[in-house]
């Protein structure tokens, strides 16, 4: 009797265990495809998120996250991540791994490249309008030329080499410029200022207008502010 009552616990404790652990449960069916989006790169970080991985039993999904086979993190349910602490101008290939619990598993793969500590490169002349506002029956407008230059919250310091600019006025005159000018986030001095109407964008101000579109000549003035040419090197350094 004894010995019956000891093999029906046996069975009992392995029937109970197996049937609370299903993760060999050869019909549970793996977490949904998903995918990951870049949002934004940096010299040392960047942001990523991803859509969410649909599981067709209902499990609670979870994500690790593993950039260069190592993982980052792990179980978490967020959709969106910030890698810090990284290496400039370093390509880095990573994945997440959704996991239900239960043995299913489904992958999504990502890479991207931090920015280099300095950013060269060239823009071509454009112009855009400073300011406008009702005036005498017709629209006061306050334009510029130049060259448009993108603001970086963590730059050290900009430099614009001026290559080559024209401008051909209303009268025929070309004016031409050249030159270099360095700045920092905290001064500016002419001919760069912040762009008004686009806080993202410093502006190396070469030429300007203001007229009235009331006045005869305002195409022709206008013609003449977008007539400009000309190319740039600018050097940001972080």
């Amino acid at each position: 009797m004894k010995k019956f009552i000891y093999t029906f616990a046996i069975l009992f404790l392995l029937t109970n265990c197996s049937s609370e652990d299903d993760s060999n449960d050869p019909n549970n069916r793996n977490p949904g495809p998903f995918s990951v989006t870049i949002l934004d790169v940096f010299i040392d970080g960047a942001d990523i998120e991803w859509t969410e991985a649909i599981d067709l039993d209902d499990d609670p999904v979870t994500y690790s996250i593993y950039l260069n086979e190592v993982l980052i993190s792990t179980g978490g349910t967020t959709l969106n991540y910030a890698f810090t602490g990284l290496e400039p101008e370093t390509v880095y290939d990573g994945y997440i791994l959704a996991d239900d619990g239960n043995g299913g598993t489904s992958q999504a793969n990502f890479f991207f490249e931090t920015e280099p500590e300095t950013l060269v490169f060239t823009v071509d002349a454009s112009d855009w309008i400073w300011d406008s506002s009702p005036e005498a029956g017709g629209t006061r407008e306050v334009r510029g030329a130049g060259f448009e230059i993108p603001y970086y919250e963590n730059a050290v310091s900009y430099q614009i080499e001026i290559l080559n600019y024209s401008i051909t006025w209303v009268d025929g005159t070309v004016d031409t410029q050249t030159g270099v000018y360095t700045w920092t986030n905290e001064s500016q001095n002419d001919p760069i200022y912040v762009l008004l109407s686009d806080s993202s964008k410093y502006v190396a101000s070469l030429t300007g207008i203001s007229i009235n579109t009331v006045n005869p000549d305002y195409n022709d003035f206008i013609d003449s502010i977008t007539s400009r040419e000309g190319e740039a090197q600018v050097i940001i350094t972080f």
